[in-house]
């Protein structure tokens, strides 16, 4: 069914309709010219339980596996934030570089990220991406390339290699989450129990033919909404149902603000930069933290 992830929700509920509702009908009137009713309800009591653990069986299968896919969406939305905001702060930190460093590692993350919302985005709501590993290592050859001048340079260039580090992590589990899915053997299940369940509704029979028709027929409608939400929710990037590009598009507006903001030169009068006041806080923080985690006994 993974054909259904590029259809639009209107299409997408139509099919569940025509196939699940429409399908199960189908077969239930095949049954009911097949086998008479009196036959039917013979065998109420027995098909009552059995339907019933079948029933409860599969419902906690459908549960399990809908709010493991859930889980997953949500981790790779929370992955996707992380990846535009440790651009966004690589971008800030590379400010405090000296030129040409500055503009050249300016350039590079801007267009990597730019990339990312106007090439891959696309490509994986398509499902016609491939990775393509040159994308951070640019970024890494650029930092990797420079010479700190001072302590305040290498203060920040070691923020700066912190930074790409989540980036570069963050983007590997991006492609990961793009190319994962359920295990087969869990859309067997999901499949096969579905239509086992449905079947096993055609051995009650009801006189009242239309009220048994339109009972199965909303059953069977609710499985189906309930498996194309499975469907949604394991693909992550494609269908209906996806993960936005927003994170990276306000990243990039975020980087546009900073290139007209000159943070290095704010400040500069007083002898000491805000990004290196910044970091030295950051960084007498980090000593009090550790004097204070020493001094306590064990």
């Amino acid at each position: 069914m993974d054909f259904l992830l590029y259809w639009g929700t209107g299409a997408q509920i139509a099919f569940v309709f025509a196939a699940f509702g429409g399908g199960s009908v189908a077969g239930l009137c095949i049954v009911r010219r097949l086998v008479p009713v009196d036959h039917l309800q013979k065998n109420h009591e027995v098909a009552g339980v059995t339907f019933g653990v079948l029933g409860a069986f599969y419902g906690l299968v459908l549960a399990f596996v809908i709010v493991a896919a859930w889980e997953q969406f949500t981790a790779a939305n929370a992955n996707a934030h992380q990846e535009a905001s440790a651009l966004e702060s690589l971008y800030k930190l590379s400010a405090g570089f000296a030129e040409p460093m500055r503009t050249r590692f300016d350039s590079a993350i801007f267009e990597y990220t730019e990339r990312v919302v106007d090439e891959e985005w696309p490509q994986m709501a398509n499902d016609a991406y491939r990775a393509q590993t040159g994308r951070t290592l640019k970024l890494w050859s650029i930092l990797l390339s420079n010479h700190p001048a001072d302590s305040r340079e290498q203060m920040l260039e070691d923020k700066a290699i912190d930074q790409l580090n989540v980036v570069g992590q963050t983007r590997n589990q991006r492609i990961l989450y793009y190319q994962d899915d359920l295990p087969s053997v869990v859309w067997l299940v999901i499949y096969l129990g579905c239509a086992i369940t449905i079947g096993f509704s055609y051995f009650f029979g009801s006189h009242v033919f239309r009220a048994q028709v339109v009972m199965c027929a909303f059953f069977s409608i609710l499985l189906g909404i309930t498996i194309l939400a499975i469907l949604e929710l394991a693909h992550p990037y494609q269908g209906t149902v996806t993960i936005p590009d927003e994170p990276f598009r306000y990243a990039l507006s975020r980087m546009e603000e900073v290139a007209h903001y000159k943070m290095t030169e704010v400040g500069t009068s007083a002898g000491n930069p805000p990004i290196s006041r910044a970091l030295g806080a950051i960084a007498s923080s980090q000593r009090k933290s550790q004097t204070a985690h020493a001094k306590i006994p064990d």
